[in-house]
């Protein structure tokens, strides 16, 4: 008598050591390119940098509120290296209040980033899972809304609808060639299901392009919270902790007259966007075929 086979369904997701060593090896020379261009090393190191000084900020420096003003010395201070500076203004002298830009400024860069990567990363995981469905099964998915409170929760729920469309059209269109491949071919003919190809198979071959515009995006959504503060978007408190908000008041106390409360921010504001485009070009270029050449 023979042996009945019986046909296992295979589970969902099973970790494969091969498979994970073959993409450590990918990674570590992906690393070792990105070094060798030094504009993206130097972005890298810098953005490495100023998650450095968010963490350091959430974990070992006390949370006080640094917005609160000094009335008994209103009048912003120059740093003690500007013109006419004094060893009272610091690093980075006050700003309009006496409020002192160093501390502001720390707390400002840890808000702006983590905001920022909520946005682009939290869309991106949104935008790529849309993407791969409808690459992979057909169809569109679409969404719109509009809110009216003015406040930072509402500013990232409105740049989160904004931003994941951008993501889902990337995967797509990476999902429509992927799917075709003879790997994705022979999992499905062995019975894998439509989740695990999609999962396992199709979108891990298809985010080379979701890094790049994620290390992009991160420059772009920070510049915009700090433009939409800078315009007055800040659910009508002036004095929190972020880089449009420190322009702004900054500017209140006179840009002629005290330079330095506007091109403190503004500063650490274009050091950031300019590293992650710097890293966002040279990952772009490392992650394309013909540059391995």
């Amino acid at each position: 008598m023979g042996t009945a086979t019986v046909n296992r369904p295979q589970r969902f997701w099973r970790f494969d050591a091969e498979a994970w060593r073959r993409r450590s090896r990918e990674y570590r020379l992906l690393f070792r390119l990105l070094m060798k261009s030094p504009p993206a090393a130097v972005g890298l190191i810098i953005v490495l940098g100023y998650v450095a000084i968010v963490v350091y900020d959430q974990f070992f420096v006390p949370q006080n509120d640094v917005m609160i003003p000094n009335f008994s010395d209103t009048l912003p201070r120059a740093p003690f290296w500007w013109a006419g500076g004094t060893a009272a203004g610091g690093w980075f002298g006050t700003t309009n209040n006496g409020i002192d830009l160093g501390d502001a400024m720390l707390k400002a860069i840890r808000i702006d980033l983590l905001y920022s990567s909520f946005v682009v990363l939290f869309g991106a995981l949104v935008g790529c899972f849309i993407g791969v469905v409808a690459g992979y099964r057909g169809g569109l998915f679409e969404a719109a809304f509009a809110l009216g409170k003015r406040d930072f929760l509402t500013v990232n729920v409105i740049l989160l609808a904004l931003w994941w469309p951008t993501y889902a059209r990337l995967v797509r269109a990476q999902t429509l060639s992927v799917r075709e491949l003879k790997f994705v071919e022979a999992a499905r003919a062995a019975g894998a299901s439509d989740a695990r190809i999609m999962l396992k198979h199709v979108l891990p071959n298809t985010l080379a392009p979701v890094f790049v515009q994620i290390s992009l995006d991160l420059g772009v959504v920070t510049q915009i919270f700090a433009a939409l503060n800078f315009i007055g978007f800040n659910a009508g408190n002036l004095f929190i902790p972020e880089l449009g908000n420190l322009i702004v008041i900054g500017d209140q106390a006179g840009f002629t007259s005290y330079p330095w409360t506007v091109v403190m921010p503004g500063v650490v504001l274009l050091i950031f966007t300019v590293a992650v485009n710097l890293f966002g070009d040279g990952l772009r270029d490392v992650l394309d075929p013909r540059a391995r050449r």
